[in-house]
């Protein structure tokens, strides 16, 4: 059974917004573990719904998110607010970083288990 073009057509911008994700890391203080991150996703991403036995990798890369996330998440929460995601770093610290990182794999998180749940369906 094809997904709906609707969710294809999802599922590829998502892979497309993780790979630029990926891309822009190359100006982060630790950017191999993003660029390694965001480049499992992408891939995760496409094979949810283009492979067989696909959505298995955007279930693990998703609940690695969700993990990492909620770590994140602990350390941010009461300390930065949403309206600092558009400051510098430089005016709140190191929290706005973090604060950045929780969102994106957060973000992530929530797609791939999306993606997972129709490539599971597809099955």
């Amino acid at each position: 059974m094809k997904p709906p073009r609707w969710l294809v057509a999802l599922n590829l911008l998502f892979a497309g917004l993780f790979v630029v994700s990926a891309v822009i890391q190359y100006n982060d203080p630790d950017p191999g573990i993003w660029i390694a991150y965001y480049a499992a996703a992408a891939v995760a991403t496409l094979a949810a719904l283009h492979l067989r036995g696909g959505w298995v990798a955007a279930a693990l890369v998703g609940l690695i998110a969700a993990a990492w996330a909620a770590w994140l998440w602990r350390d941010v929460a009461g300390h930065v607010e949403a309206t600092d995601l558009w400051r510098k770093m430089s005016e709140k610290g190191g929290k706005v970083e973090v604060l950045r990182e929780a969102g994106g794999l957060t973000l992530a998180a929530a797609w791939l288990t999306v993606a997972a749940l129709a490539g599971r369906r597809r099955r």
